[in-house]
C-alpha cells in the first residue's frame, strides 16, 4: 500500500499540471511507488480539465476525480473530496502551484513510520525560478497556510475543511482547527516549491481577473463565511459541511 496520498486541487491549470507531470515523473522508481497522487478537477471547463492533459507514462499511481458543477472558489470541497478517497494513511496536501521536490517527499516519508496520528507536518518554502525562500511584505518568512501532511485518519477527526467556509482566503479556519489538536513539527530544511505566474502563467487562480468565480473583496468574503457560520450555528448544525457536491471519478 502506498504509504502517502498527495492530494491537489486543479482548476483549469494545464501548464501548471504539465509540469508537475514532469517533476512527478521524474522522480525515481522507489518513490513514485511509496506515494499515490490524487488529483480533483474542481469544475474546470472543457479544453482545461486536469483529464485532458497529457501524460507521461512514468508517473506514481494516479486518480483523476472531476466536480461536475463549477462552485465558487471551492478548494474547501475538492482537498474534502482528495481526503476521502485518498488511499494512503498519511496526506500530504498542497496547491497546484505548488510542487513537492523528490528529496522534499523523502525526507517526510523516512519521519511517517516514528510519527504519532496526531502530528501534524509543516514546510519551508521557496519561489521558483532561483527558489529564493517566500517573505511577506515585511520580509518575514512565509510558510504556505495551505501545504501540510496529516494523519488522514486526524484529518478527519479534526472535521476536514468546512464547505461552507467560502471564498479566496479562507483556508485559515480549517488550520486553526487542525493545528489546535495536534503536534505541530515545522520542517524548516524541508523546502516546497512554489511557482509564480511569471514563470508558468495558469500556475495560479488567486488572483482578480484569473479565477472569475472567486469572492474578490476580503469583506463580502468574510461577511458572506460570518452568514453561512451563523445559519449553521441557528439550525444548531456546527459540524463541518463535507462532500455536499456532485463529483465523479474520471480515471
Amino acid at each position: 500500500m502506498n504509504a502517502l496520498s498527495l492530494v491537489m486541487p486543479y482548476y483549469r491549470n494545464p501548464g501548471m499540471l504539465a509540469e508537475q507531470y514532469r517533476v512527478w515523473s521524474a522522480y525515481p522508481e522507489d518513490l513514485r511507488a511509496a506515494i499515490e497522487v490524487v488529483l480533483v478537477d474542481d469544475g474546470s471547463p472543457v479544453g482545461r480539465r486536469a483529464i485532458e492533459v497529457p501524460r507521461p507514462a512514468d508517473l506514481p499511481p494516479l486518480r483523476i476525480y472531476q466536480v461536475t458543477v463549477d462552485l465558487p472558489w471551492h478548494q474547501h470541497g475538492a482537498r474534502n473530496l482528495g481526503a476521502s478517497e485518498a488511499i494512503g494513511p498519511w496526506l500530504l496536501l498542497t496547491d497546484m502551484d505548488h510542487v513537492v521536490p523528490a528529496a522534499s517527499l523523502q525526507d517526510l516519508l523516512a519521519r511517517l513510520p516514528g510519527a504519532g496520528r496526531r502530528d501534524v507536518f509543516t514546510f519551508h518554502r521557496v519561489d521558483a525560478p532561483h527558489l529564493h525562500p517566500t517573505r511577506d511584505a515585511h520580509g518575514q518568512l512565509k510558510p504556505h497556510v495551505n501545504t501540510f501532511a496529516v494523519h488522514r485518519a486526524h484529518y478527519w477527526a479534526v472535521g476536514g475543511y468546512d464547505e461552507d467556509c467560502v471564498g479566496y482566503g479562507t483556508d485559515g479556519f480549517f488550520r486553526t482547527r487542525l493545528l489546535a489538536a495536534s503536534t505541530r513539527h515545522h520542517l524548516a530544511t524541508v523546502p516546497i516549491v512554489r511557482y509564480p505566474r511569471e514563470v508558468i502563467p495558469d500556475a495560479s487562480t488567486s488572483e482578480p481577473g484569473v479565477d472569475p468565480r472567486q469572492l474578490r473583496n476580503a469583506g463580502r468574503r468574510a461577511a458572506e463565511t460570518a452568514r453561512r457560520l451563523a445559519a449553521k450555528r441557528a439550525r444548531g448544525a456546527m459540524a463541518p459541511t463535507v462532500l455536499a457536491f456532485p463529483w465523479e471519478r474520471v480515471l
